[in-house]
């Protein structure tokens, strides 16, 4: 893993927890990508609300990012204009830096929790640089009941290029009530906006992950039911953005050979064995000589061995699926 950090105007602060290369996963050209908004009151950026995020989405393979973005508390002047434009900048370094960072710039997700998670609403309806998804977190949406700065309207401005969304919650957060949520999954049905909305029966504000780790010891804190958003958002998301490649199986298609087969397997077939030949030559001299690797699958070998792109595999794998 590579840690970066970026300054992000005058206050903000952009940190990413980055996946590297790796041959062992042949498979994996580029990363979606989550930039994680905390909530605070635009206040401050709540810690439980940051890093314990980001990397719950890293270990689900996105390039994760953190935004500490300008509060009140830096910026005692502050507007909500501040963290809006700290935010779109933070999305364009992403995408502009999308080869160096590994990442797809068409798959960026952004999640915004309380505070963050307005901020995250106001500008995927105020501005042009927008994420491709959105997920909220018991998000601030009513214009009326947002005291701290004065915040845009946010329901009114949904459209047909609001991005799909993902947003949770609970029935008796008494500082976000439901009706925060319903407000902004009508403004989308309206609009013909994909969404999906999970208002849970009980959870006080703030639950983030809802588990220990981000409960900074308070047992309100810690609720197993409301902790179920994180799976169903990891679901939610490939359905939206894809999963990674996973040969043979993406497409469908149970044949008798495959990548994930022993290399031995496939150089007992005549025709598997040609076409491995054909687009792998080095292999079978390779496992003459080392009979182990007759055992492994080619897939397994392929984070051995320099020289077998993703490319060449998936060929493979499409050839050898063909066979019965």
């Amino acid at each position: 893993m590579k840690i970066i950090e970026l300054s992000i105007g005058t206050h903000a602060r952009l940190t990413g927890y980055l996946h590297e290369k790796s041959g062992e996963m042949t498979n994996i050209e580029a990363y979606p990508a989550m930039l994680v908004l905390p909530g605070g009151g635009f206040r401050f950026c709540s810690d439980r609300e940051g890093e314990p995020v980001a990397m719950a989405y890293f270990a689900e393979g996105y390039q994760a990012f953190v935004l500490d973005y300008t509060t009140v508390t830096k910026k005692p002047d502050a507007t909500i204009e501040d963290p809006m434009q700290d935010i779109v900048q933070a999305l364009r370094k992403i995408r502009s830096r999308a080869e160096e960072y590994l990442l797809d710039p068409h798959k960026v997700a952004m999640i915004g929790f309380s505070g963050g998670g307005h901020l995250a609403a106001a500008v995927t309806t105020h501005c042009e640089e927008k994420p491709d998804v959105l997920l909220l977190g018991y998000p601030g949406i009513v214009h009326s009941d947002l005291r701290a700065l004065d915040c845009p309207d946010i329901p009114e401005r949904v459209g047909p290029d609001t991005p799909a969304a993902f947003i949770f919650g609970t029935r008796n957060d008494t500082v976000v009530p439901p009706v925060h949520l319903l407000t902004f999954a009508a403004a989308l049905n309206e609009a013909g906006v994909d969404f999906e909305l999970h208002i849970f029966r009980d959870g006080v504000h703030g639950l983030s992950l809802a588990s220990s780790l981000t409960s900074n010891g308070m047992a309100s804190n810690i609720n197993p039911v409301f902790s179920a958003w994180f799976p169903m958002s990891i679901r939610w998301l490939k359905e939206k953005l894809g999963d990674f490649t996973i040969y043979g199986v993406n497409d469908g298609r149970y044949g008798r050979f495959s990548i994930d087969k022993p290399l031995g397997d496939i150089l007992e077939d005549p025709r598997a064995a040609q076409i491995l030949a054909d687009l792998l030559p080095m292999l079978p001299a390779a496992a003459e000589k080392n009979p182990f690797m007759k055992e492994i699958s080619i897939r397994q070998i392929a984070g051995m061995m320099p020289g077998m792109d993703g490319e060449t595999l998936k060929a493979l794998d499409e050839q050898l699926l063909t066979l019965s």
